[in-house]
């Protein structure tokens, strides 16, 4: 695998892609909004505004994927976990909680 971003460059390429790239949220994530009573604004607050806490590489997908931790626009905590896909300016959510 290759080695996972740092914290700081994790956060940095994300808020590259939140001004400039697309933001994905999967199937699941979406189903996982309605569960955390968020909405697509929530997310991209969270994406802004939140932290890298940890990273963790999925090997099915083969990828890195990102825990960010911070809140909604409410200022209710919200996690989103989200792989950064330099390549095409994506952010793809996996899921909020």
């Amino acid at each position: 695998s290759p080695p996972p971003l740092s914290a700081k460059e994790a956060k940095e390429k994300i808020l590259i892609i939140l001004a400039e790239g697309d933001v994905i949220p999967t199937d699941h994530c979406q189903d996982e909004m309605i569960e955390a009573n968020a909405d697509f604004q929530d997310v991209l607050s969270d994406l802004e505004t939140g932290k890298i806490s940890n990273h963790e590489w999925d090997e099915e997908h083969q990828n890195w994927k990102y825990r960010v931790v911070g809140a909604d626009i409410d200022g209710d905590d919200l996690t989103a976990i989200t792989v950064i896909v330099e390549s095409e300016m994506e952010l793809i959510i996996v899921t909020v909680f």
